[in-house]
Formats: C-alpha cells, sequence, structure tokens
C-alpha cells in the first residue's frame, strides 16, 4: 500500500528549487515495500511518518546491523537521536536487535578499530537509553 493511501495524504504540488520537497513527494507515491535506506534515514532525521520508519528499520537492522546511507551504522545513529516516547511499541524488537548486534558484531566488520568501538559505544548508549525507559 501506498504512503500517501495509508496516511490520506493530497498529492502536492512540486516545488522543483527544493530537493526535500520533490523526495517527499516520491516518497508518498511509494509502496511501503519500496522503501530503501535513503528514504529510511532521511524519514527520520525529518521526524515523517516515524512509527513507519522506526518499524522499517528495526527491520533493515535485523538483516544488517551496519545498514546505512553514508556509513556503515548510519540508520544505528539516527534510529539513536529518535526521542524514546516515540519508540515505545518497537521498544522490545528494538532491544532484541541491539542485544544480537552486541553479541554478533566483530571487529572483522569495520574500516578501522575505532569506527568499531565507536559502534559499540552507540549500542551500548542505545541499550541504556531503552533500559532507562
Amino acid at each position: 500500500m501506498k504512503i500517501r493511501d495509508i496516511y490520506q495524504l493530497p498529492q502536492e504540488e512540486v516545488q522543483e528549487d527544493y530537493a526535500l520537497d520533490e523526495w517527499y513527494n516520491t516518497l508518498i507515491n511509494k509502496d511501503i515495500t519500496e522503501l530503501d535506506i535513503i528514504d529510511l534515514c532521511r524519514m527520520i532525521k525529518q521526524n515523517i511518518f516515524i512509527q513507519l520508519a522506526i518499524d522499517k528499520a528495526i527491520g533493515f537492522l535485523k538483516l544488517n546491523p551496519l545498514e546505512g546511507d553514508v556509513y556503515d551504522g548510519q540508520l544505528l545513529e539516527v534510529l539513536f537521536s529518535v526521542d524514546m516516547e516515540k519508540i515505545t511499541e518497537q521498544k522490545e524488537p528494538l532491544k532484541e536487535v541491539l542485544m544480537d548486534v552486541k553479541e554478533n558484531v566483530e571487529m572483522d566488520n569495520f574500516m578501522s578499530d575505532e569506527d568499531f568501538n565507536e559502534y559499540k559505544d552507540l549500542v551500548e548508549k542505545f541499550l541504556a537509553k531503552i533500559n532507562s525507559h
């Protein structure tokens, strides 16, 4: 089902000058199965259809915990920035993903020790954030 149909949105008039408007108009005409990592990162950053974005992001992270648009781990990083009040319903599935990542992601998956340590710290901070709510 297309996002515009789920949220019952009218077709906006496209303003050619703005990349974000063009992306938004493309986004709302996508089926939810067509959402990609670029869409998810933008949706979360822009706080657009956030519940849908969180659900889809968790699915992507289950398949690849290092998922990202520009760099490895970006999806988890943008998800970490979301207010915990918006993650309430997805708290348990997200916690499961983070625990799995903590146990299974290895140094071999990263370009450098620094990247690996930053990612591990992010996972720890995210788990602490979830557990404190």
